[in-house]
């Protein structure tokens, strides 16, 4: 009876939200490793920094308490923005990138000889506080072989202080207080539409629910007829599930909103992954599609304005 008592009150809490223990989540260190820069100018060393960042990915996929975005993934990420490990200095480009393919912590560094050894740097930069912690290595032995130890200690900055590189996680009230400086609704109407997968049966749509909670803050009326509102939000959100976190699941979101006007022209559009674990798949990807929605709305909203 006990049992059973206790699954009917965590699904209760994942559809309906009343106790606020058990729809408690956490925000997932998603981590993406870079290629190194390689300090030589032999050119048959060039390739040392891709190797050394394959190597360093490989030696943290052994790390439970982090989630790794895919080499392919990150390649493509960087292409597609024309970014370099090189030129990855700035926090605009480091936010860029961490937007689009998810992750909050990114990990360089670089590789050089000094006297009669060899030195492999690493830093550990999140990528929306800016906060950047650091380790190094050092040995006769070539990188590959130093590769082993800089893992080891870039995965106890994980672990022991991944938190300090995360970025708070936002609430409604956080974004209303950032949007309400520059966005006057004046009872303008918006039409809201993001349909959304989390591959099981939900109960309601959590994008289009923060949204319109958010409209309704700032003034606006939300209507249901796209053809008399003064702006439209048109977007999807999907989740799945992105394995176990400690003692929780996680589950990575991606959500796509685009911004329009009256007259159907595009003002804003973007994109952004949340990646967060909950007690249920449930409660971890309605969490982190709203956690998608509130980072996505603070940086699209200010277009109605």
């Amino acid at each position: 009876m006990k049992i059973q008592l206790l699954s009917v009150l965590t699904v209760l809490s994942a559809f309906c939200g009343f106790a606020a223990e058990e729809v408690k989540t956490e925000m997932v260190p998603t981590v993406a490793v870079l290629p190194f820069e390689a300090r030589t100018r032999s050119g048959s060393q060039n390739e040392d920094g891709k190797s050394i960042a394959e190597l360093l990915n490989i030696e943290l996929l052994k790390l439970k308490e982090i989630e790794l975005v895919e080499r392919v993934e990150l390649e493509k990420a960087m292409n597609e923005l024309q970014l370099s490990a090189l030129n990855l200095v700035s926090k605009e480009s480091q936010t860029k990138l961490g937007k689009l393919i998810g992750a909050k912590i990114l990990i360089t560094g670089s590789s050089f000889r000094s006297g009669d050894k060899n030195f492999l740097v690493a830093k550990v930069i999140g990528t929306e506080t800016s906060r950047v912690l650091g380790c190094s290595v050092s040995g006769s032995g070539d990188f590959a072989s130093l590769t082993p130890e800089l893992a080891r200690q870039v995965s106890g900055i994980l672990l022991k202080s991944g938190s300090k590189l995360l970025p708070a996680k936002e609430s409604e009230k956080s974004v209303l207080d950032t949007l309400s400086a520059v966005v006057k609704g004046n009872s303008r109407k918006v039409y809201v539409k993001v349909p959304e997968n989390i591959q099981v049966s939900i109960p309601d749509p959590a994008a289009e629910t923060e949204l319109k909670k958010l409209l309704l803050g700032l003034g606006f009326q939300v209507v249901e007829n796209r053809d008399e509102a003064d702006f439209s939000v048109m977007g999807e959100a999907i989740a799945s599930q992105a394995g176990s976190y400690q003692k929780f699941i996680s589950a990575q979101a991606r959500l796509e909103m685009s911004i329009y006007d009256q007259k159907k022209k595009l003002l804003a559009a973007g994109a952004v992954k949340e990646t967060l674990a909950g007690v249920t798949y449930v409660i971890a990807a309605k969490d982190a599609i709203g956690q998608a929605t509130l980072r996505l709305a603070a940086e699209l909203f200010p277009v109605m304005k």
